[in-house]
């Protein structure tokens, strides 16, 4: 949920002028899992091609072009291209009682739309980022393997490439638009049901004006002035000091791992640091299950409402419009829980690791009840502190985001601060979140509980899960890269995580394993494959 500014180059203030009233976002849909899945939150509007909004036909046939593996012009070769970014297009949708079904026309989590802003008459289709981008992930086989085809929603995309795909727009615009008649034929071809009236608003509006931004853009950069992250690792906090106008850092480093949204009701405080908490509650206390009630859900749903500025582009004030779509898809997300786990378990070991969990994790990550073989969360202490880990993401948060969030409409409902330390995760799908850390820095729980050593770069997206060591399948190659197994081929693009860059260390939390012997380790993994 945390991408910025793809195509900000794609609309100037020349054709912003044209805009008047955009049509209102369609309420959200009955299913709070179809309001997570694909309602827009009001971010299918004209301004949207100021942030991360796309026009997307223009866009789609770009990106099917700029391809020398082509195959044609066709929406299987389209379907090829957003899933090399990681973006999922599934057959199936998972992890809800209620059916919902998949989009058979764009990627899960891409939602898409026509915009008709003003005078004179101009007609875009816009696409822009929804929850289900970030936060639905493939489901996994007994192996460890990845099936994209089924979408399992509030599970985290640990391989979506926010990065790779911005780049990749800029850099297959800046291509197309080389020969114009045969990109815009490209798009009559990809979309035949395209009209005069939208051909001509691209051909006379949005290509001139593209035109005039890509070329400020030297080949081979980005339309951004900071990273977007890479595979499953986001930089929200960079995007809304963009949106906020308030000062960006030399090196944004912030970067945050999409965590699997199992059990965050029992959040008192949201983000990696605790920086957003509902007006007149404490920050930080702990919570049960009894204090699940849905004052409480709604609280942190106005809450979430609010991500839609950083990750859909939206300003505050149509944000705050977008509560009730939100409260609804919260409502779901207290009901979910996460795939179980596919693989096999050793009782007697995990019943030792139930022990050892109770005894050295629950103080920071909560208490568990209910069967032994799918414990639920039943209290959760909402930890928060200092744990040796990269600070550059605590660091992010700025007194000026502060002030930016407390002086607008979200004022009366939460309260900004700037803390300074990370707030302890519950652990529930914890198996299927590789790699580990708030940034995404270590692969497998092996290596975070230092059963081995912590590597220091390796292939993260698209990956296979390793379900003895819990996380990404690999080992070291030639060159130090800890690489995918032999034979195995990523259901998209993977990309080198270096530990050594800013905001990417793979150092904390060490010394919760110090006292543990290596068996004890090995029995909490088996643990924490029930959770």
């Amino acid at each position: 949920m945390k991408a910025r500014a793809i195509t900000r180059w794609c609309v100037s203030l020349a054709l912003l002028a044209f805009a008047g009233s955009c049509a209102p976002a369609p309420p959200p849909p009955a299913s709070g899992a179809a309001a997570f899945a694909h309602h827009d939150f009001g971010a299918i509007n004209f301004r949207a091609l100021n942030s991360v909004g796309v026009p997307w036909k223009l866009v789609a046939a770009a990106l099917v072009l700029d391809d020398p593996a082509s195959g044609g012009v066709d929406h299987a070769h389209l379907r090829r291209r957003m899933t090399d970014y990681g973006f999922l297009w599934p057959e199936r949708l998972e992890g809800t009682a209620a059916p919902v079904a998949p989009s058979a026309d764009h990627p899960l989590g891409l939602n898409v739309g026509p915009v008709t802003p003003g005078l004179p008459p101009v007609k875009i289709t816009v696409a822009n980022l929804g929850c289900a981008a970030c936060h639905a992930g493939p489901s996994y086989g007994a192996d460890g393997a990845p099936q994209p085809q089924a979408a399992w929603l509030g599970a985290p995309n640990t391989s979506l490439d926010l990065e790779a795909y911005t780049r990749g727009v800029t850099r297959s615009l800046k291509r197309g638009l080389t020969d114009e008649p045969r990109l815009l034929e490209a798009v009559r071809t990809l979309f035949p049901d395209t009209g005069a009236w939208e051909m001509a608003s691209l051909k006379w509006a949005v290509v001139p004006l593209a035109r005039r931004r890509l070329d400020a853009i030297p080949d081979g950069g980005s339309p951004l002035p900071f990273s977007n992250g890479s595979p499953g690792v986001t930089n929200g906090v960079a995007a809304l000091k963009l949106q906020s106008k308030a000062p960006l850092a030399p090196i944004e480093a912030g970067f945050t791992s999409i965590p699997d949204l199992a059990d965050r009701s029992f959040r008192s405080a949201l983000l990696q640091d605790g920086a957003y908490a509902p007006v007149g509650e404490p920050r930080w206390r702990p919570t049960t299950r009894a204090d699940l009630t849905p004052a409480h859900r709604d609280r942190l749903a106005d809450m979430v409402s609010f991500f839609t500025v950083p990750s859909m582009g939206q300003p505050p004030k149509a944000a705050h419009r977008q509560i009730p779509a939100a409260r609804s898809a919260f409502a779901w997300l207290e009901t979910r829980r996460p795939q179980a786990f596919p693989g096999s378990i050793d009782p007697v070991l995990a019943a030792r690791g139930a022990v050892v969990y109770g005894q050295s994790c629950t103080a920071c990550h909560g208490d568990y009840d209910g069967p032994a073989d799918r414990p639920r969360l039943a209290r959760f202490p909402n930890w928060h502190g200092v744990i040796g880990a990269d600070p550059a993401r605590a660091a992010a948060f700025t007194p000026a985001l502060s002030r930016y969030i407390d002086g607008g409409p979200y004022q009366a409902v939460m309260s900004a601060r700037t803390t300074g330390e990370y707030a302890a995760p519950p652990l529930s799908g914890v198996w299927s979140s590789a790699p580990y850390l708030h940034n995404g820095s270590v692969p497998t729980l092996e290596q975070l509980m230092l059963l081995e050593p912590r590597s220091q770069r390796f292939l993260v997206g698209g990956h296979r899960l390793d379900f003895r060591t819990v996380g990404i399948a690999g080992a070291p190659g030639a060159d130090g890269v800890r690489r995918y197994p032999p034979g195995y081929a990523p259901w998209s693009t993977p990309a080198v995580y270096d530990t050594r860059q800013p905001g990417r260390s793979n150092l904390g939390h060490e010394a919760p394993f110090a006292s543990l012997s290596r068996e004890d380790r090995w029995a909490l993994i088996e643990y924490l494959k029930r959770l």
